[in-house]
């Protein structure tokens, strides 16, 4: 069963996600982001404050959002990315292309 939420403000979506995006949570949260895209949207930003797991299939999805917001000058943002997770996205170069931030520190 996916875990997340998708929650609107005018322009804006703001998805928050439970531990993991893998391949078990794609499916049904690509449909939610086409919806939201199609609908109006033009910024979608993911909290990653819980992410533990991030597969290819998260990454995959993440790049996929980011060219569908693109074509039509939209944005998307990484809030919140723990260190572990930086550490991947930015093995992968996908820090400013994704607009990730990290976590803050306690």
């Amino acid at each position: 069963m996916a875990d997340f939420t998708i929650g609107r403000n005018g322009g804006r979506a703001e998805v928050g996600l439970g531990s993991r995006l893998t391949t078990v949570d794609v499916p049904g949260l690509q449909a939610g982001l086409k919806n939201e895209i199609a609908s109006g949207v033009r910024e979608i930003v993911f909290d990653f404050a819980s992410v533990e797991m991030l597969d290819s299939s998260g990454i995959g999805l993440l790049v996929a959002t980011n060219n569908s917001l693109a074509a039509v000058q939209g944005t998307i943002r990484l809030e919140r990315v723990s260190v572990d997770l930086m550490k991947l996205l930015r093995s992968m170069r996908l820090v400013d292309r994704l607009h990730a931030t990290a976590a803050a520190k306690d």
